[in-house]
């Protein structure tokens, strides 16, 4: 009984970050696209400016203790644009339990010729991962494996990015919780596994120039953790380098367990340097009746001058 109420709880810890990403661990986002950093830290300072973002995403609305993430990032270039040093804070919450960290990144840019560009990049972060044992359902809650209380842990962890880029195309590839640190509530059973899990991310996008109006962008973002994956695919229309409309896939390959979503984005950039972005995402299949879908929102700023200048959001 004490093995089984000990996995009761690391399960339900841990099993709720592959909620949030549908295949992981780690977050969910659709909009990405406008800010590759919560997806490769390799991204930091790639611009000649610093960007700051916030996103919210409220998953699966209409389903109880659905998960809710909050997510605040900065970053941006130093020493000439050959390095890149960024932080982000974050918050998961699904039901009475939390997953808060912090995180840095540092990042280094090779020049490989005057359009393209090779980065590297290392992060390192502290979570807390909590749980209100007093508010869970269990068959036996005095058991010496649980506390009725309020429960936490800090735990580091590190994870390392490349990416590249040539003209308008890039590629990146992510190892987050590199490390397979473990996360233990109770240092008395060594025995229990519950390892922050080693996840790949690969993504790539594109964008194709039609005229001085107009853009589409690809995007494709692939996410693997043994043994569940996850594809997502992106098209975006792009109107005179402000607004823009896309559509989204997402979908497991290997795996058969989740569900897939096909979903909407929509957003605007004001004179270069304020962006707000809104993707909906509807699940496919028997869990599409139980909810109304999922909202994410993201708010972005640019410390630019160069507001005569305008850019792609893309990037």
């Amino acid at each position: 009984m004490i093995e089984a109420m000990k996995k009761i709880i690391f399960t339900t810890v841990l099993s709720l970050f592959a909620l949030f990403a549908g295949a992981q661990q780690l977050e969910q986002w659709t909009q990405f696209y406008a800010n590759e950093y919560v997806i490769n830290p390799a991204f930091t300072g790639s611009d000649d400016y610093f960007h700051a973002h916030a996103l919210y995403r409220n998953q699966w609305v209409g389903i109880q203790d659905a998960p809710r993430t909050y997510y605040l990032s900065v970053h941006g270039p130093m020493v000439k644009n050959t390095m890149g040093l960024g932080g982000s804070v974050f918050s998961d919450v699904v039901g009475h339990t939390r997953r808060t960290g912090l995180q840095i990144s540092y990042a280094y840019h090779l020049k490989l010729g005057d359009a393209s560009k090779l980065s590297f990049a290392l992060s390192a972060g502290v979570f807390q991962f909590s749980v209100d044992g007093g508010k869970l359902d269990l068959d036996n809650p005095s058991d010496i494996a649980l506390s009725t209380g309020q429960m936490s842990i800090w735990t580091p962890d590190f994870g390392s990015g490349l990416r590249y880029e040539y003209k308008n195309f890039h590629v990146g590839f992510y190892v987050p919780q590199v490390a397979n640190l473990r996360a233990r509530f109770f240092n008395d059973y060594p025995e229990t596994g519950n390892l922050l899990a080693r996840h790949y991310y690969l993504n790539a996008g594109y964008l194709f120039e039609i005229g001085d109006d107009f853009g589409i962008e690809a995007n494709f973002l692939g996410r693997y953790v043994n043994p569940l994956d996850m594809f997502e695919f992106q098209t975006r229309a792009i109107y005179r380098e402000m607004v823009w409309l896309g559509a989204s896939y997402r979908s497991p390959f290997i795996s058969d367990q989740l569900p897939s979503a096909v979903g909407i984005m929509a957003g605007y950039q004001f004179n270069n340097n304020l962006m707000i972005g809104y993707a909906y995402d509807l699940p496919v299949g028997k869990i599409a009746g139980a909810t109304s879908g999922s909202h994410e929102i993201v708010l972005g700023i640019r410390f630019t001058r160069n507001n005569n200048a305008p850019i792609l959001p893309a990037e």
